[in-house]
C-alpha cells in the first residue's frame, strides 16, 4: 500500500512510533553512555550492539537495516565483525531483493521492503558489498538480473531519471539527484570489476554527468536546479570515480566553504526547499541540511584518498565521540545534538562507526 510517495508496511508504521519514543527519551535521559575507554572501542561496541538478524542502522529508533547504510559500514565493519556474518547480510539482501523484483531499501531478518520509499542508490550500494566481500557464483546471475531491471527503470539519456527521486536524503523528493547519478556511475564501473554486464556506458555516463551537472569547481544538486551539491561531492571523493583534477577541485570548494565546521560536515549550503518535502518531512524539515557525521567521515576518508591532511577534524569527532561516549547520526550546526520533540539524532550509529574503522584502518 501506498500514501503519496511512502510504501506504507507494518515495518514503517513501527518506525515512525519508535521516533517520537526515541526523541523523548533523549530529551529526559541525554545520550546513552557506552563502554570503551577509546573512540575506537565505542566504535567497534556499537556495530557489536547492532549486530542482530540484520545490522541495525542504529541503536535508537533505526531496528531495521538499510542496504545504503549496510554499504557505508561495510569496510570498517570488516575489523569488528565475523566475515560469515556479513556476507550471511549481503545473500540475505539478494535473496529478498529477487523475490522483490528489485534492490529493496531496507531488511529485517525475514523480508525486504521500501521504506520510506523505493531509492535509486540501493542497487550501487549492493554492488559496493559485492566489491568488497565478492560475489559467489551461485549468485551471480540473480545479481545480473537486478542490475539490468534497475539499468532497465532507473536512466533516460545517459543519466537517472527525473522520475527516480529516492536517495539516502530519504526525508525529500530529489528528481535525478546529482548524489543517485555519482552512486549509479559507480556502479557501472562496479560491475565491471564484478564482471557483469551493463548497457550503459561508464565513460559516456561520466561524459554525460559532467557535462550537465559539474560546474567547474562543484556539482548542482539535482535536476533543474543551480544549487551546490555537498554529498554529490562527497561522494565522489570517496568513490574515486572521476579523476584527480576534478576531486582536488570538489575538495578544494568543501574546504573552502566553511561546511566541514565545527565538524565535518553539514549536507548542504543552506535549508532545503520544502517543495521537495512530502508530508512527514515537514515535521523535522532542517534534518537533512544539518550536520551528519557519517558523511563527515567519508569526507575524510575522501580527503584521505587525495593525500590530504585530516588530523585537525579527525580528532575533532574523536573528541566528540568520547564527549558523548557514543556515535551520533546528526548535530545542529552550532555542534549539538540534533533533537525535535518528534525526531532527534539517532545514537549508535552504524554509518558513522564503520567509516570512523575505515578512516583510521582499524584491523580485525
Amino acid at each position: 500500500m501506498r500514501l503519496g510517495p511512502y510504501a506504507v508496511t507494518h515495518e514503517s508504521v513501527r518506525g515512525l512510533l519508535l521516533s517520537p519514543y526515541d526523541s523523548i527519551g533523549l530529551r529526559f535521559s541525554g545520550i546513552p553512555r557506552l563502554p570503551g575507554e577509546t573512540p575506537e572501542a565505542i566504535a567497534r561496541e556499537i556495530l557489536r550492539r547492532n549486530a542482530h538478524g540484520v545490522l541495525y542502522a542504529g541503536t535508537g529508533h533505526f531496528r531495521f537495516m538499510w542496504v545504503s547504510d549496510f554499504g557505508k559500514t561495510l569496510a570498517g565493519a570488516k575489523a569488528a565483525l565475523p566475515a560469515d556474518y556479513l556476507r550471511g547480510l549481503i545473500a540475505l539482501m539478494i535473496g529478498h531483493s529477487e523475490r522483490m523484483g528489485h534492490v529493496a531499501s531496507c531488511f529485517t531478518p525475514s523480508r525486504g521492503f521500501d521504506m520510506p520509499y523505493d531509492r535509486g542508490d540501493n542497487l550501487p550500494w549492493l554492488l559496493h558489498c559485492l566489491t568488497l566481500c565478492g560475489l559467489p557464483d551461485d549468485l551471480r546471475p540473480i545479481v545480473q538480473n537486478l542490475l539490468e531491471t534497475w539499468e532497465s527503470s532507473h536512466f533516460e539519456r545517459g543519466l537517472i531519471s527525473g522520475r527516480i527521486t529516492g536517495d539516502w536524503m530519504d526525508t525529500l523528493l530529489r528528481p535525478s539527484s546529482t548524489y543517485n547519478n555519482v552512486c549509479a556511475l559507480y556502479a557501472l564501473k562496479c560491475a565491471a570489476r564484478l564482471g557483469l554486464k551493463t548497457k550503459h556506458s561508464p565513460d559516456a555516463m561520466e561524459e554525460a554527468l559532467l557535462k550537465s551537472r559539474w560546474r567547474g569547481d562543484r556539482f548542482t544538486d539535482y535536476a533543474g536546479t543551480e544549487d551546490w551539491s555537498v554529498d554529490a561531492a562527497v561522494y565522489a571523493l570517496y568513490f574515486e570515480v572521476f579523476d584527480r583534477k576534478i576531486r582536488e577541485a570538489a575538495a578544494d570548494t568543501l574546504q573552502a566553504s566553511g561546511l566541514a565546521e565545527p565538524y565535518p560536515i553539514r549536507c548542504a549550503p543552506r535549508d532545503y526547499d520544502k517543495k521537495l518535502m512530502p508530508f512527514f518531512t515537514r515535521l523535522s524539515p532542517k534534518y537533512h541540511s544539518v550536520i551528519w557525521l557519517h558523511l563527515g567521515f567519508m569526507y575524510l576518508n575522501g580527503l584521505r584518498k587525495l593525500g590530504r591532511d585530516v588530523a585537525g577534524p579527525r580528532a575533532k569527532l574523536e573528541a566528540l565521540i568520547m564527549e558523548y561516549r557514543n556515535v551520533l547520526e546528526t548535530l545542529e550546526p552550532n555542534g549539538k545534538p540534533y533533537k525535535t520533540w518528534l525526531h532527534s539524532t539517532e545514537h549508535g550509529f552504524s554509518m558513522a562507526s564503520g567509516q570512523y574503522l575505515e578512516l583510521i584502518g582499524a584491523k580485525s
